[in-house]
């Protein structure tokens, strides 16, 4: 007579462990992929008092003084998600990223959507800070939806970028040079948590590193809101419990705003157990979190007789 030893045929699972584990991460995976959360989409999602869990207040404020002013953004003739994207970009691209790599999400977009000859046409324009480059660019920028969204729901828009566009974006960028020069240089672009993320919180990047800050990077016209404010949170505590030991020489969570030519800056030593562990365990997933951070011990010498 056959004896099934299939995993419920006594009662209990006769796999091994290593089958187990290997099931069980299958199964992880797949939640993931089935209900998707990024960083941003779990912090908007989740309910602050007035003011924020974080606020803005006590972080210090530094301005950085540009004496040449911007035009007000309501003459801006470009979305505010590409006027974001072209500060971020162009800044990478003028730090030592090749254009290409700089543009690579949106030049990603293009050819999914069956615009990659066109894609080519323009990047080729971006040199500098001409009113051509710069409309190419922000022309280009357009598929970065296609490329972050699936290209399904993409529909082009019409890109206009007429002079006061074209000043607000290249004066942007400059603030931004010159706040990378007092504050860099940046150690790591789109960091990532891989081994930080969770059922919670399954996707989701930001912006840079420098050699002890966290920043992200806005170019709203208001200051930063709770929801920002919680995000940069957010992300240190998902690097710490990351593979990366990058983190753990992080000091000061930053935000930087060239629009406003602001930066925002906290130490986190400021940031107590209580709010570290509801972070931890109740946003990003961490089960018994108590929000301490315990350094990782060195080894002890060797004793040599």
């Amino acid at each position: 007579m056959p004896c099934f030893r299939d995993a419920g045929a006594y009662g209990f699972d006769l796999r091994s462990a290593e089958e187990m584990m290997e099931a069980e991460r299958r199964e992880t995976d797949l939640r993931r992929r089935l209900h998707p959360m990024s960083v941003v989409a779990r912090v908007h999602a989740w309910h602050q008092p007035p003011g924020g869990l974080l606020p803005v207040s006590l972080f210090s404020r530094r301005v950085m003084d540009d004496p040449m002013p911007l035009h007000d953004s309501v003459a801006e003739t470009v979305p505010a998600d590409i006027a974001g994207l072209y500060v971020d970009y162009m800044t990478r691209a003028m730090t030592g990223s090749d254009v290409r790599d700089a543009f690579r999400v949106p030049l990603t977009g293009a050819r999914l959507v069956g615009d990659g000859a066109r894609a080519e046409r323009l990047v080729s324009m971006v040199d500098g800070f001409s009113g051509g480059s710069i409309r190419a660019a922000c022309m280009l920028l357009d598929y970065d939806r296609a490329s972050r969204h699936g290209p399904g729901g993409w529909r082009p828009r019409r890109i206009d970028v007429d002079g006061p566009t074209c000043w607000n974006l290249s004066r942007m960028v400059a603030r931004s040079l010159a706040f990378l020069d007092e504050y860099g240089p940046v150690v790591w672009r789109d960091f990532r948590f891989d081994g930080g993320y969770t059922d919670l919180i399954t996707s989701g990047d930001g912006d840079f590193l420098t050699c002890d800050t966290l920043w992200d990077f806005k170019v709203s016209k208001r200051p930063p809101t709770p929801m920002g404010t919680l995000q940069v949170l957010t992300y240190w505590r998902m690097g710490l419990h990351s593979r990366y030991p990058v983190y753990r020489s992080i000091r000061r969570l930053g935000l930087w705003n060239p629009r406003l030519d602001t930066a925002w800056l906290l130490d986190v030593d400021r940031i107590g157990d209580g709010l570290r562990g509801l972070v931890d365990e109740r946003i990003i997933g961490y089960p018994g979190s108590d929000g301490r951070d315990r350094p990782r011990v060195p080894p002890a010498p060797v004793r040599r007789e």
